[in-house]
């Protein structure tokens, strides 16, 4: 006989914890005191007795009740904010009756442990600037919740409720326990602590994880009412604390005042570190915790993946925060080697771009010399859409070209250089006042000081430069024109793609453009295609193989956060 878990847990995605192997690495990715305090303990003091007796806490939760000025049958000790969240969650929800509250993104334990519970959990997507959506959260709690539960700061976004706002929660709605994980609340100076005298649907947790460095050992506290907290014993295992933990506690909250002064330092570590990226163009979130969310849009998985190459572990939240990765502060040597990997993934990830029709529109121009050399050399007219039909098959990006298989599909014949020599004055007399900008020079310009940013286009020199080249030279780090390198082949060749990366020391790029000879191009040298719908369809583009298309290049300011 088979056995099966309870359909509640078989449809929960495990918690991911972070990958193994980390301790010789920078790890800013799980919000971690890196600094420790080995100024404060010796373990080799560690009293043998720990090791043979079962742990006891009658001191420890008196130097607990001191230190946060609260009674000591109001604390109840955890193995870490993880088993307090669980414990509240398994004592007072009854399975598949009771409703409870969350935020959205939040602590991923909290939502996990309520619906491993049986709690039916609504999610309250946080607002824009990813401060808590207040108005959504009380059309819930106006509806009736067994239990809301928010980390205030909150994690990733580092949103803080205000005192008062929990305090009006309590007394508005007597029949919700209310409960704030504070895990982060030493690097924010408003605490729910005092106002657990108050209320008796107030639970407010703590951990000595983050500030006062304890990760390894596991130590949480649940603070609350005495008749709280004593149902939640009822709940929690007798020895879930291990004594290590215990002894290290004591002598930390007998040096509180080292541990303040690192919350004051490592803070400002964090803002000096959020300035910097700031100066390097981009976007910051700041929070009220001893982290920050770094804007790095559709390149977070590949940048996070960059930063582990390089020894620096980062988190990509990216499936909760769109476009964000979320970076802790670490000592002041790991922040700056921070700062060093973010400058080389910068030099060494390119965004290279097409020209014609992805960065200037050329209807009015190469579209138009190629109508009238096709009538001038058949005497019939291209018929509306032709052209890029004929481009959608691959193998005619020059639009030299193009008219050569346009004439001959007409049964007419036509030499290549008959057509360049008259093709390229005919071009020059309309382009200067006929080709116009597609895209936002304000765009490339900010996104340049993140990446370095190239133009390989199926133009040639003579084509490029009297239109273009005062204009856009001075945009982009270097323009490949064909025949620039006289032994290198056009597109859809990726011959001009590899030298940009060989020549500019690219470890990786995308490649944008509008056509289908653009995306086979980047698609020889293994560089993620982007496409730009403005000759071709989004389908076409896609069936071609690019990986994503846009309207207009403008569009990687919101996919980048630029």
């Amino acid at each position: 006989m088979s056995v099966s878990p309870r359909l509640t847990v078989s449809k929960l995605p495990p918690y991911k914890r972070p990958k193994e192997g980390r301790y010789n690495f920078a790890r800013l990715d799980f919000n971690e005191n890196t600094t420790g305090f080995s100024d404060v303990f010796n373990c080799a003091d560690l009293p043998e007795e720990l090791f043979n007796t079962y742990p006891e806490y009658d001191e420890i939760n008196a130097k607990i009740a001191a230190y946060y000025s609260v009674a000591k049958e109001s604390v109840l000790l955890t193995n870490g904010s993880d088993e307090g969240i669980s414990v509240i969650s398994s004592s007072f929800i009854e399975a598949g009756e009771d409703r409870a509250i969350v935020s959205d993104p939040c602590f991923a334990i909290i939502p996990h442990s309520l619906r491993l519970a049986g709690a039916e959990t609504r999610a309250v997507k946080v607002l824009a600037d990813l401060s808590f959506n207040i108005d959504g959260i009380e059309a819930e709690l106006k509806s009736g919740a067994k239990i809301a539960f928010f980390a205030s700061p909150e994690n990733p976004t580092g949103a803080v409720l205000e005192v008062s706002r929990v305090a009006s929660w309590c007394k508005a709605y007597p029949e919700t326990l209310i409960v704030i994980d504070e895990a982060y609340g030493e690097y924010n100076q408003d605490s729910c602590l005092s106002l657990i005298n108050r209320f008796d649907n107030l639970l407010v947790l703590k951990t000595f994880s983050k500030a006062w460095g304890m990760a390894g050992l596991r130590l949480g506290i649940v603070f609350g009412k005495p008749e709280l907290i004593e149902v939640l014993e009822r709940v929690k295992l007798p020895y879930s604390v291990n004594a290590a933990a215990v002894w290290m506690a004591q002598k930390l909250l007998d040096n509180a005042t080292r541990v303040k002064l690192e919350v004051k330092n490592s803070l400002i570590r964090l803002d000096n570190l959020a300035t910097e990226i700031e100066h390097r163009g981009y976007k910051v979130t700041r929070g009220a915790s001893n982290s920050i969310l770094v804007e790095m849009g559709f390149l977070s998985k590949r940048f996070t993946e960059f930063c582990r190459e390089q020894s620096v572990l980062i988190r990509d939240r990216s499936e909760v925060i769109d476009g964000m990765v979320r970076v802790s502060t670490g000592t002041q040597v790991e922040n700056d080697k921070f700062l060093s990997v973010l400058d080389q993934f910068s030099k060494s990830f390119g965004i290279i771009f097409d020209l014609d029709d992805t960065i200037v529109d050329t209807s009015k121009s190469f579209a138009k010399v190629v109508e009238n050399l096709v009538e001038n050399y058949t005497g019939i007219p291209l018929e509306e859409g032709e052209l890029s039909a004929l481009k959608a098959e691959g193998g005619y990006n020059d639009d030299w070209i193009a008219t050569q298989e346009l004439i001959n599909r007409r049964g007419y014949e036509a030499d290549i250089e008959d057509i360049v020599l008259t093709a390229i004055p005919m071009y020059k007399e309309i382009a200067m006042d006929a080709e116009t900008l597609m895209c936002d020079l304000g765009v490339l310009e900010t996104l340049r000081k993140r990446h370095r940013i190239f133009i390989v286009t199926g133009r040639c020199r003579v084509e490029y430069d009297p239109v273009w080249g005062s204009r856009l030279d001075s945009v982009f780090d270097q323009v490949y024109c064909v025949g620039d390198r006289p032994h290198l082949h056009a597109k859809p060749s990726g011959d001009y793609l590899e030298a940009c990366m060989r020549e500019n020391n690219l470890s990786d790029a995308i490649y944008i453009g509008n056509s289908v000879d653009d995306v086979s191009a980047a698609l020889s040298r293994r560089i993620e295609a982007f496409g730009v719908s403005t000759t071709l369809s989004a389908e076409q583009l896609t069936a071609s193989g690019a990986a994503r298309v846009l309207k207009s290049v403008d569009e990687l300011k919101e996919l980048l956060g630029l």
